[in-house]
């Protein structure tokens, strides 16, 4: 990825989360061993009268209704970057293959994925039964047209970097290349093979997310930008279909009765109300007008705990140093200010809402050695003021650092600011007393306006960042990591011959590769960990069959049902 842009979109991620907070041969890699899907041939189907999986006696109405806190700025799979926009391009846009809460995956409008040993060729087939909502067949142009809309440097979408694993697709996106020269080709209607520009375990990951979702090509020809930005300019091919969008206020979506699974779909509609209050949210919860609620923070008291469901979402914060700083260039002062950091105070008594302190930079969720859990078996990487033995150590390290900088506390003191938009200054607040209390000194808070902080933040002027942080849509370690190589900020040989070494890796090999990327990170103070990010949800007694996912898009509807 080109540093620029890379800097630039992992940047307004960061002030965003402020605001929110081997065999011989190719390998054929399984989906899910769950009951395979029944197809449907088409045509519009009629209401089940079988029982739920359950056992139970379904609801005479199947609808499912929820809270979007913003309204989805596009429907279009292939710009979107927006949360509350997944889970609506999830229900109604079929991913090429589905994903399971697991990990695993599933036929989606692909029936099979074939990946090769060298993990550089993905191989997957077009289904022959797929139609969009006006019945017309999903075909081999649909797809095709889609990948190259999505990287087309006239597109300029800004979520282009996702698909930057895929051979000369950067090229292509900066215009240095035709896109008969991307990694994408479909040598007959109902194949598609992609080709990576190194080994990438994790494309299983990109494409069953709702941002791989093809879009219908006569109607995207036909709407151009307009695509995805009302009910009637949006063609589905998932389980739903999107019949009303009251801007700023509502949106329902209805059965798909073409879409390919569609015997298999209770539901029969899901209403959205779009609101970012919380008071109104819990209330139609009360009220039995909800299905499920995202509980807030300043809710989490009326709920008893066994009573929420939590998912912890593949994302991290960090306070971010610039070692260009006078004082942060000295690896003892940075060392001193990230031990005396206590995240377990941060999460549990200012955060407030069931966040997990982080000690290191890749969340709990990503896929590890053979298959494992990479923050289990990587352990704590550092450690914080919660230790009496390491606040002293704290002190000696400050003390040390100033000493070869031959500057006194009070230098320190002017040396450099903790830096926070607005929504983050208790963060700062609760930081900045930390250090007086742990080190005996006071760092000054400067709250900035975003317009101010985020050319700092590009041009590397900054001091010290609070709440900056990394999401990503995949199970992967390299997407927790890889932003600090694009960006360029921090000039350490040894990091970058790690990370090119990864990047030719696969297995094991590169997951400890990253492993041990890590570490050198953290041991170098720059980043410092603050917290995981986690929900918590509320589920109605009578909805059965809601996965909830940790990464990318939050729900999948398709299985849901509503029992009496």
């Amino acid at each position: 990825m080109k540093k620029s842009m890379s800097k630039a979109l992992s940047l307004l991620l960061a002030l965003s989360m402020v605001l929110a907070l081997a065999a011989c041969g190719p390998t054929t890699t399984e989906p899910s061993k769950s009951p395979a899907p029944t197809t449907s041939q088409g045509g519009a189907t009629e209401p089940s009268n079988e029982p739920a999986p359950t056992g139970e006696e379904l609801a005479d109405e199947q609808v499912f209704s929820f809270i979007l806190r913003t309204e989805p700025t596009t429907l279009d799979p292939w710009t979107n970057n927006s949360g509350e926009g997944s889970i609506v391009i999830a229900a109604i846009h079929e991913p090429l293959l589905r994903k399971n809460t697991d990990g695993s995956w599933a036929p989606g409008l692909c029936t099979d994925y074939v990946k090769s040993d060298d993990s550089k060729t993905h191989t997957l087939t077009l289904r022959t039964d797929a139609k969009w909502q006006d019945g017309s067949s999903i075909t081999m142009d649909d797809v095709m047209y889609s990948i190259e809309r999505a990287i087309s440097p006239e597109t300029a979408s800004e979520i282009a970097y996702r698909y930057f694993p895929i051979l000369n697709a950067e090229a292509f996106f900066t215009g240095e290349v035709d896109f008969d020269q991307v990694g994408v080709k479909a040598p007959d209607d109902h194949t598609i093979v992609f080709t990576t520009t190194e080994p990438c375990d994790f494309f299983i990951d990109m494409v069953t997310a709702d941002s791989m979702a093809p879009i219908q090509k006569a109607a995207a020809e036909n709407l151009g930008e307009l695509y995805g930005t009302d009910a009637d300019k949006v063609v589905a091919s998932g389980p739903f279909k999107l019949t009303d969008w009251t801007h700023q206020n509502s949106m329902v979506l209805e059965k798909n009765e073409n879409y390919w699974d569609a015997a298999n779909v209770k539901l029969e509609r899901l209403e959205m109300t779009i609101t970012s209050d919380t008071n109104t949210s819990l209330g139609m919860y009360q009220n039995g007008e909800l299905s499920v609620l995202r509980v807030a923070n300043d809710l989490l008291d009326i709920f008893p705990a066994e009573e929420l469901e939590v998912d912890t979402r593949l994302k991290v914060t960090f306070i971010e140093f610039n070692p260009s700083n006078e004082f942060l260039a000295n690896k003892n002062i940075r060392e001193a200010f990230s031990i005396a950091f206590n995240r377990q105070v941060f999460a549990e008594q200012i955060l407030k809402n069931g966040k997990l302190a982080a000690y290191g930079l890749v969340p709990y969720g990503v896929v590890g050695l053979d298959g494992g859990d990479f923050r289990e078996q990587a352990g704590n990487v550092v450690s914080d003021a919660t230790d009496p033995a390491e606040i002293e150590r704290a002190k000696e390290l400050l003390q040390t650092g100033l000493d070869e900088l031959g500057k006194t506390v009070e230098d320190l003191q002017n040396g450099f600011a903790i830096q926070c938009l607005e929504s983050g200054k208790q963060q700062a607040q609760s930081i900045q007393n930390m250090w007086k209390t742990n080190l005996g000194v006071e760092m000054p808070v400067s709250v900035m306006d975003i317009g101010v902080l985020l050319p700092m933040l590009m041009e590397g002027t900054f001091d010290c960042v609070i709440g900056g942080g990394q999401d990503s849509n995949y199970r992967d370690p390299q997407g927790f990591m890889q932003f600090i190589y694009d960006e360029g900020k921090w000039d350490n040989e040894e990091f970058k011959s790690l990370v090119e070494k990864a990047h030719t890796q696969t297995g094991d090999e590169r997951i400890q590769t990253w492993m041990d990327i890590e570490k050198l990170v953290l041991d170098n103070f720059i980043y410092i960990p603050q917290v995981y990010a986690e929900n918590n949800w509320a589920v109605a007694d009578n909805v059965r069959g809601l996965n909830i996912y940790t990464y990318g898009y939050e729900f999948d509807f398709k299985d849901v049902y509503i029992v009496k």
